[in-house]
């Protein structure tokens, strides 16, 4: 009887073994990225001053980069579920420093090198208090007013940001966004891609080394990017990777649990998006697999007055072709608003 058990598990194992470590389909292009990030490296991707700003008892790393002495004003950028500050394009933000403004982006908490919350099951955390971190890394740095710029859970937050504190957002841009994580509309998984996902992360976890690594973040993007769209920029994407796994902390894998609780027990900003009187610019994947182009298109409704892009092709990743079409329009409501508050009556102080 015990050989019996002991052969099943046996088989189980060797199953599971076998299970994890047959490929997956990859994106096309993956052996190719692989092999030229091996051969190249990845660069440094922090080369602004950085410090940390403390929100209540946490600790939130932040890095700010300015291309002049004067700027034209300050950005500060959000980055979305479980992404860290190096989410964000080099040339993405190389632009809007050589347009002038001064750029600031930070980790949120239980990611990257701000602080991983230990204790998070007695004391759960909101997007209010995610928020509020973000307000501190304005104040750290003696930021009054800012242009926000946020991606998924980051255009959320920035929503909820300029509704708690209008008089401090220039602008709002909200990106692959959303106003209810919790509304029916937002798709469905394909359950059969994140399994997938999972064996690769598997595999990573039990061979530890670039290949497996960068397999398994190829095949999360390709999961996000949605079906029919445009190619992914795999090598982008691995230097990004390898950076935060070697030279930072590399992935909490607590975080998505942690952030994906604050979601999904936020309130709706619907009833609150209207009363923005600020520029806003709101721009969607239209074949978005994680939240839906629709209700994407309705909370933009909600925000008068809003420039909206929607980006055919595109999935729930931001990529070049992402950036150049979203910039005639960012571009625009930027200075639309750095003009709205040089023209708004200074109060006395």
């Amino acid at each position: 009887m015990i050989s019996i058990i002991v052969f099943t598990l046996l088989g189980l194992i060797g199953g599971l073994i076998l299970y994890v470590f047959t490929d997956s389909v990859l994106p096309t292009g993956t052996e190719k990225a692989i092999e030229e990030i091996a051969s190249k490296g990845f660069p440094e991707l922090v080369t602004g001053a950085t410090g940390y700003a403390k929100s209540n008892s946490i600790n939130i790393w932040y890095e700010k980069k300015s291309s002049s002495a004067k700027t034209r004003g300050t950005i500060l950028l959000i980055s979305g579920l479980t992404s860290t500050a190096t989410f964000w394009h080099q040339n993405f933000i190389q632009s809007l420093l050589d347009l002038g403004y001064e750029i600031i982006r930070f980790d949120n908490r239980s990611v990257g090198l701000s602080d991983w919350i230990k204790n998070w099951k007695d004391n759960p955390y909101s997007t209010e208090d995610m928020v509020n971190d973000a307000i501190e890394v304005l104040n750290k740095n003696n930021i009054e007013k800012a242009h926000v710029i946020g991606f998924s859970l980051g255009g959320f937050l920035g929503q909820r940001l300029a509704i708690k504190c209008p008089e401090r957002v220039l602008t709002l841009t909200s990106l692959s966004s959303t106003a209810d994580f919790n509304e029916v509309g937002h798709q469905k998984v394909n359950w059969s891609i994140p399994i997938a996902v999972i064996r690769l992360f598997l595999r990573s976890v039990i061979v530890p080394n670039d290949r497996n690594y960068l397999k398994f973040l190829f095949k999360f993007f390709d999961h996000v990017n949605g079906v029919n769209s445009k190619p992914l920029e795999l090598n982008l994407l691995g230097e990004r990777g390898l950076y935060e796994l070697h030279k930072r902390r590399g992935l909490n894998p607590s975080a998505r649990k942690h952030q994906m609780t604050a979601m999904r027990t936020s309130q709706p900003t619907y009833e609150q998006l209207d009363k923005l009187k600020i520029p806003t610019l709101v721009a969607h994947g239209e074949n978005d697999p994680i939240l839906s182009f629709e209700l994407a298109k309705k909370y933009a409704n909600k925000l008068s007055g809003s420039k909206q892009v929607w980006i055919e092709r595109t999935g729930h990743v931001m990529t070049d072709y992402y950036i150049d079409k979203i910039a005639p329009d960012l571009i625009g409501v930027l200075e639309k608003g750095r003009q709205r508050d040089a023209n708004e009556p200074q109060q006395e102080l």
